[in-house]
């Protein structure tokens, strides 16, 4: 038997998303009795969206910052709750405290099986009101009865428990325009990343996850459609592109002091990471006691050679990587 089923671990997060499924009902009525409470009055502290283009080191930045920052996030107890999110950090909060979870391991930004305190991208809390064929979401795309819901919900989490809520699920950099209109003073964290070794590691996620490098995998940016007619080394230096000559475009909404730029190299430099990120959610957040240190070395490597290698230079090159004009 394959050991992924001996998992205890997955075996419990399995069981879990299916008891809530019928305790949903239920838990929405203990909700509603404390939920609107939280949720009338303004936000003690501004949500925190990690953004950028995959494979930029977005899931290990994420890890780092909840486990040594007293923060909340959306483990993945909290995320099997999805549908009742104000529950699912409530529980999480009561069973595990503000301990670190010490987990640095996801596969392809996937944690649910590293246990439940793991940090989760926990793209279903989102896509009950998100497009599921599409990851851009222009203004108005969803209508003003979701935007409450989402602000209702994100609010009153945030003011139960008083502390800054952080989220890591990059398809919040394809929906800024949305976002603005829910949380006009929400935080950005953009983490960036050579593009060179950026698409690099597209390509082998693609090769790893789809056995397939001609098919699309992640993000989908506004362009996708015209995209995805292209060569696959075409395909990969356009998503990235695209990905971040959006959030350069749509960061403009906010205030400048809300938008910070972290790059993949920096994480070579924990100490000097968490400085500037503790200082952006705020000072005042505590720091965890027991959390481990991540141990990270970046070393970037070329992981494709010859004609593949000269391709994307070439087509990468060819770009605007500063002021994403073309």
């Amino acid at each position: 038997m394959h050991s992924k089923y001996l998992n205890p671990k997955l075996y419990l997060t399995k069981l879990l998303r299916v008891m809530v499924i019928y305790l949903s009902p239920l838990i929405s009525v203990f909700e509603r009795k404390i939920f609107s409470h939280y949720s009338e009055f303004p936000l003690k502290h501004q949500p925190v969206f990690i953004i950028g283009a995959p494979r930029t080191g977005s899931t290990i930045l994420y890890q780092i910052i909840t486990n040594e920052l007293d923060v909340l996030y959306i483990d993945n107890l909290a995320c099997s709750l999805h549908r009742n999110l104000f529950f699912g950090v409530w529980l999480s909060r009561k069973i595990f405290k503000s301990k670190p979870h010490n987990n640095f391991k996801a596969e392809y930004g996937n944690t649910s099986m590293y246990g439940a305190h793991a940090p989760s991208e926990c793209g279903g809390f989102w896509y009950r009101w998100m497009p599921k064929n599409r990851h851009f979401v222009d203004e108005g795309d969803i209508d003003d009865k979701a935007e409450n819901e989402i602000r209702r919900e994100i609010t009153s989490i945030i003011n139960c428990h008083d502390k800054p809520l952080v989220f890591k699920n990059l398809n919040a950099g394809l929906r800024m325009r949305a976002l603005f209109r829910i949380f006009p003073k929400a935080k950005f964290i953009w983490i960036k990343r050579d593009p060179l070794y950026v698409t690099q590691s597209i390509l082998k996620a693609r090769g790893t996850v789809n056995a397939n490098l001609e098919q699309w995998w992640s993000l989908m940016p506004e362009n996708y459609e015209s995209l995805k007619n292209m060569t696959a080394i075409e395909q990969v230096v356009g998503q990235v592109h695209s990905v971040e000559r959006q959030i350069e475009q749509d960061k403009n909404m906010f205030s400048e002091e809300n938008i910070l730029s972290i790059s993949y190299e920096e994480l070579n430099d924990i100490d000097f990471v968490l400085a500037r990120v503790h200082k952006f959610v705020g000072g005042n957040t505590e720091v965890k006691v027991g959390s481990m240190r991540a141990q990270i070395v970046i070393d970037e490597k070329d992981l494709c050679t010859g004609e593949m290698l000269s391709q994307l230079k070439d087509k990468i090159d060819a770009l605007d990587w500063n002021g994403y004009t073309s």
